[in-house]
């Protein structure tokens, strides 16, 4: 965990509120899903959605048991189909784009199921964040909310390739209507801003 991750976890704690709706897109190891799991205090309800089978398999191992917590192995994308995954360099760098932010080939592992939050979270009435981490794959996930934007109160996303920026903040500013900050530099992003990599959109 980063001080990145530390300053996340401050400002997410100031807006989350016991029976809220979270979802941690790309959880890895369970840090956001851990951080989600103390506020709401059994509360609420926590979708915590990994892609890696075996990463998959240690969060659900932490986290499967608990009654408030939905645990998935799922590649969130724009689709409902299966879809092909790849290697990364380690755990925190496995994507379903096929190559690294350099734009290296990624070896590919296999195939996941992929799904649209659209699809997923289609029964939920509001949800308080969206915390997306996909290693390149942020506009696909965005596309896949469409139907449900409008009831996502905060989105909270890493930009990993300027190859993607304008269509993401297009999406997010525009489409969407969110208001976002760059937490690099705390300045409100606009249709000239250059990317950010970690902003947090509130609904407007």
């Amino acid at each position: 965990m980063d001080s990145n991750d530390l300053n996340n976890f401050e400002l997410l704690s100031k807006i989350i509120k016991e029976g809220d709706v979270l979802v941690d897109i790309g959880a890895n190891y369970g840090d956001y899903t851990n951080h989600f799991k103390k506020i709401l205090n059994g509360s609420g309800k926590i979708y915590s959605i990994e892609l890696h089978p075996d990463t998959y398999n240690v969060l659900n191992e932490k986290f499967g048991n608990e009654p408030n917590i939905s645990v998935f192995n799922y590649a969130v994308s724009n689709t409902n189909d299966m879809i092909p995954f790849y290697k990364g360099n380690d755990a925190w760098t496995n994507n379903i784009i096929g190559h690294d932010t350099s734009f290296r080939q990624n070896e590919k592992i296999g195939d996941i199921q992929g799904i649209r939050l659209d699809t997923l979270l289609e029964n939920e009435a509001r949800v308080k964040v969206l915390k997306i981490d996909v290693e390149g794959a942020e506009n696909l996930v965005l596309e896949g909310i469409k139907g449900v934007y409008d009831k996502v109160d905060n989105i909270l996303i890493e930009c990993h390739l300027d190859e993607d920026w304008d269509e993401i903040r297009n999406m997010l500013i525009n489409e969407y209507k969110f208001k976002c900050i760059n937490l690099g530099n705390n300045e409100e992003i606009n249709n000239e801003s250059g990317r950010a990599y970690q902003c947090f959109c509130k609904n407007k």
